[in-house]
């Protein structure tokens, strides 16, 4: 059952921390993403295998009813699914494993439906099962993940798996087929399957090679005319106009870095068509209860991007200031380069910019 369309909708009308809570790991350089985007009390235990798959280091991604009440209503569609921070774990990673619970006229079988656009993982995974004893098929098609815009086929690969779980195929994972929340949430419940289940998945995950193609680098407008070919001249962020009434720019290495910092958290991911994980959710943080979960949560999120895009910038600190009545997050980021001698130690700027892409003056 889906009530809301998408996330923006659910989280103006449910409290996180209340009635859902957000888990997200992400990985680095090239990396594979467990995703559970009906876990909690809504599929159980998908939020369990996603974690379990991702062991102590690896990237998950878990989106948990934490209610059994109101689980149902909470259940976006995997083609919609646009919660910010999954949007851009999956959109960093090369490639994606989704978990989900099905029901279907195959419901007393133990079955797991195998499908996606990433044709080698599909295909091992399958195999994996199937070598561990598992019944593995095609699924109806309703079940089907081989949509585009289903949000597991968003990798930096365009593609993803999406292992579906009939409801008797979970409940042989616990004892007693005990799939409440309570039950699912104690691993001492676990039974083998459930081990041998999951480490098959892992074992396919293994096989499949994670380098993909880099991404591009932000343009540069150089100048024209005689130049110092060793000194680029860029724009300044934001877009102004120098005195001379010509586009500002400046050859400052430092400002420039500092200027690509400032545009990047200043972007919602998907803003930019040609670049659609570029960016940083701040926005995610207005419907966050609890402040000092939503300032971890920008935080890690504004080291990984400025990790992914920017890898010359040291970040030395983040804060962030919520306003609920104005709707806003004001996100401050300190940065210094790092292709310099004792770079901590140089004159950082403080860069404030708020949800919507809307930059404030920058001080430093």
């Amino acid at each position: 059952m889906t009530t809301y369309p998408y996330f923006r909708s659910l989280a103006a009308a449910k409290t996180l921390g209340i009635d859902y809570d957000i888990k997200n790991r992400y990985g680095t350089g090239d990396y594979l993403v467990y995703i559970a985007i009906h876990g909690g009390a809504m599929e159980p235990p998908t939020s369990q295998l996603a974690v379990y798959c991702a062991g102590g280091t690896g990237a998950y991604y878990s989106f948990e009813a934490l209610s059994d009440l109101t689980a149902a209503t909470l259940s976006l569609s995997a083609t919609t699914f646009d919660e910010p921070f999954c949007q851009v774990n999956v959109g960093n990673s090369s490639r994606a494993v989704s978990f989900r619970g099905v029901e279907d006229q195959r419901e007393s079988e133990e079955v797991a439906y195998i499908s996606g656009l990433d044709d080698v993982l599909v295909a091992l995974v399958s195999q994996e099962l199937t070598v561990s004893g598992f019944i593995v098929d095609t699924p109806p098609l309703r079940f089907e993940g081989s949509d585009p815009q289903n949000i597991v086929n968003k990798t930096r690969l365009r593609a993803g798996v999406q292992v579906d779980l009939t409801r008797s195929l979970r409940k042989s994972f616990y004892a007693d087929g005990d799939l409440s929340s309570a039950s699912v949430s104690n691993p001492a419940n676990r039974l083998p399957a459930f081990f041998s289940f999951a480490d098959a998945i892992k074992r396919a995950a293994a096989q499949v090679p994670l380098t993909v193609a880099q991404q591009e680098t932000p343009p540069v407008i150089q100048a024209t005319g005689p130049v110092d070919t060793s000194v680029s001249l860029a724009m300044t962020t934001p877009f102004a106009i120098d005195h001379t009434g010509a586009v500002a720019s400046t050859t400052d290495q430092r400002e420039q870095l500092l200027d690509r910092v400032h545009a990047l958290v200043g972007t919602q991911p998907g803003e930019r068509v040609m670049r659609g994980t570029y960016g940083v959710a701040t926005s995610a943080a207005l419907f966050s209860v609890n402040a000092d979960a939503a300032h971890a949560q920008l935080e890690r999120a504004v080291i990984d991007a400025v990790g992914a895009f920017e890898p010359s910038a040291v970040v030395s600190a983040v804060t962030a200031d919520v306003d609920d009545e104005a709707g806003s997050v004001r996100v401050n980021v300190q940065v210094s380069r790092s292709d310099v001698p004792n770079a901590e130690l140089d004159t950082t700027r403080t860069v404030g910019v708020l949800v919507g892409g809307t930059v404030v003056a920058a001080s430093g």
